[in-house]
């Protein structure tokens, strides 16, 4: 309740609890007036009467009068005592009968004649009243009065007491991180209290905004070129290590630039038009790289740039190659330089489990192969493995994808996400897989991008969600808590929303509880006040929600304030080998610092050894996956 509706509630309690109390005691004071006044009535009779037999009157003139004074005065029944004997047993009595109960008996003694009493029997005051509607008028008009000015004061109490409404109300949505209550409203009351609220409010988001920034800065000044703004040699060896060692990564594509005349432009033209020429490269690879998914741009020395491009097969690697190198020629150099001897570019497709040394050898090839070209190009490495399922044809894989969807086909796998001790499970992960026509289980790190590229990417979610939530239902309180990973667009798809809404609704709050959903950290950045909007949803549904790959991008961290975060999922190349990276270990401190105060856990992903995992406990871990768990995947 309310303090308005309390405060208001208490008042007209009060108020009228205290007319009840006057009427009440109105009514006894009446009843004790009116049985005074009724005595003082009866002793003046008795009064009369002494003063007749002072004077010596007879029995028959009492007779002629006595008895039509007592009628009148409401005398039911006359007698006389001496001495505590009766005198007269029945001096006078009424000719009307009335019960004995109902009367009132007073006694009186006689001065002149000591040891002489007379003993009345009386009807009450309020036998013979007759109750009508002019005599309760005046007190019925007060009532009502009163009535109507409590009205009057509950209303001016509530227009009042708006103010301090609006203000609780903000306070509340304060508490429950509601973007909305950021600002003041109009009418809050006290004035003071309000403009003290926002500006403690404005300083809080400010102090938060700043930690954010603060940890994007560490971030980026361990994984980020400076000038370019790219990813640096750091970053770059820890995807490449992650991506080689990535068992759903079947082939990538790595193409490693080089700038020779950097330098030359430089001690030419001077630094500020060095700084132009980079700019353009800066533009360029971040126009081709988008065109991709899940790609990887960097800066691994003054005048070599690295692009690594995950899930691509051989052929396709060829026609990067030569886009990139397309582009390329479309920087505009000074005068003096000539744009066909500028750039050199050498090209790699390496394969699951390759060596990151081996990797970078091809690579490295491959350039020098390309720099005694003279002219500016590209060279592609041999492909080491002629089987690829990355080389079916986009057709071919459409036709495989809607297969599956139409025979409901979707299996998965569970790993368990374990706490600090290694044993107790917090929640498992659902692993989506399928088969191709010859029966080989495809996973999803393949067939995903696939999917999106073929436009099924929200039917293979939906889909999966459909089978996800059926096996929640099915074992109710006995199935260990699921997290499922999902595709942006089907949260911010209006009708998938509102059916997967509509569906957790239609279960049983402790099954709903039994949800977590992940998202990419990387798709925060453009759909950030929509997904807000759709995950506050779902945590206010009871489900609980992990943001994924965190760490793989310099993202501003202002999302774990914001969307109230329950995890934060390491992406795999923060936590592998961080026992010897000093540069993850600060930047894994700069993210558990981010969550001080907070709700939020952090659950390193990938892990292998023990040497990782002892030092992801020291630096704060809730819980960890991998491999080191000894925990394969269990098919369901």
């Amino acid at each position: 309740m309310k303090f308005t509706d309390k405060f208001t509630f208490t008042t007209i309690v009060v108020v009228l609890v205290c007319i009840s109390l006057v009427l009440v005691g109105g009514l006894f004071s009446l009843r004790a007036l009116t049985l005074k006044y009724h005595q003082q009535r009866m002793s003046s009779i008795i009064t009369v009467i002494e003063r007749q037999i002072e004077k010596n009157t007879s029995k028959e003139q009492f007779d002629a009068w006595l008895p039509d004074l007592l009628e009148a005065s409401g005398i039911v029944r006359l007698q006389i005592r001496r001495d505590g004997k009766v005198f007269f047993q029945n001096y006078y009595e009424n000719r009307q009968v009335s019960p004995s109960q109902s009367l009132l008996d007073y006694e009186f003694q006689l001065n002149a004649h000591p040891g002489v009493y007379l003993v009345l029997q009386t009807k009450r005051p309020s036998a013979d009243l007759q109750i009508s509607f002019v005599p309760l008028l005046g007190i019925g008009t007060a009532i009502l009065i009163s009535l109507i000015l409590l009205w009057f004061a509950i209303h001016w109490i509530k227009t009042q007491f708006r103010g301090a409404e609006l203000l609780e109300r903000r306070s509340k949505y304060l508490l429950q991180n509601n973007p909305t209550a950021r600002t003041a409203q109009p009418g809050e009351w006290p004035k003071l209290a309000s403009k003290a609220l926002e500006q403690l409010s404005q300083q809080l988001e400010q102090s938060r905004k700043e930690r954010s920034y603060f940890d994007e800065y560490i971030r980026g000044q361990a994984f980020l070129d400076e000038k370019t703004g790219m990813g640096n040699r750091l970053a770059f060896d820890n995807r490449l290590d992650t991506l080689a060692l990535d068992k759903n990564i079947i082939s990538s594509a790595l193409l490693l630039i080089q700038f020779s005349e950097l330098d030359e432009i430089e001690h030419q033209c001077g630094s500020v038009y060095k700084n132009k020429i980079l700019a353009q490269i800066t533009d360029i690879l971040k126009k081709f790289s988008e065109s991709y998914g899940d790609y990887f741009k960097g800066r691994i020395s003054d005048s070599q740039f690295i692009v690594m491009i995950p899930q691509v097969s051989y052929q396709e690697t060829i026609v990067i190659a030569k886009k990139l190198t397309k582009l390329l020629y479309q920087l505009q150099l000074p005068e003096s330089f000539l744009i066909d001897e500028f750039f050199h570019v050498g090209v790699v497709n390496f394969h699951y489990a390759e060596k990151p040394v081996s990797i970078m050898d091809d690579l490295n090839n491959a350039l020098l192969v390309a720099v005694q070209q003279k002219n500016s190009d590209w060279f592609l490495a041999d492909n080491k493995s002629t089987s690829n399922s990355l080389e079916k044809g986009t057709t071919r894989w459409r036709t495989l994808l809607e297969s599956v969807l139409a025979n409901n086909a979707i299996l998965f796998d569970k790993q368990p996400v374990l706490l600090r001790n290694g044993k107790t499970q917090l929640y498992c992960e659902i692993w989506p897989r399928i088969k191709d026509r010859k029966g080989k289980i495809i996973t999803a790190g393949t067939f995903l991008p696939m999917a999106e590229k073929c436009g099924l990417d929200i039917k293979f979610d939906r889909q999966l969600l459909e089978k996800t939530l059926r096996l929640l239902l099915e074992e109710g309180g006995d199935q260990s808590v699921i997290a499922i990973n999902l595709c942006v667009a089907i949260l911010l798809d209006t009708d998938n929303q509102k059916w997967l809404l509509f569906e957790l609704m239609e279960m049983p709050k402790s099954v709903r509880q039994k949800l977590v959903i992940e998202i990419s950290e990387n798709s925060l950045k453009d759909n950030y006040l929509a997904l807000q909007v759709a995950l506050n949803a779902l945590q206010k549904l009871g489900c609980k929600i992990a943001i994924d790959n965190v760490g793989k991008f310099i993202v501003n961290t202002e999302y774990i304030v914001d969307f109230n975060i329950d995890y934060i999922k390491l992406h795999t190349g923060l936590v592998r080998g961080i026992d010897s990276r000093k540069t993850n270990q600060v930047a894994l401190q700069s993210l558990t610092a981010s969550c001080i105060n907070r709700k939020t856990e952090i659950i390193a992903v990938g892990v292998e050894n023990i040497e990782e995992w002892k030092c992801l406990l020291k630096l704060g871990v809730y819980a960890g996956q991998g491999d080191f768990f000894k925990a394969p995947p269990v098919a369901i």
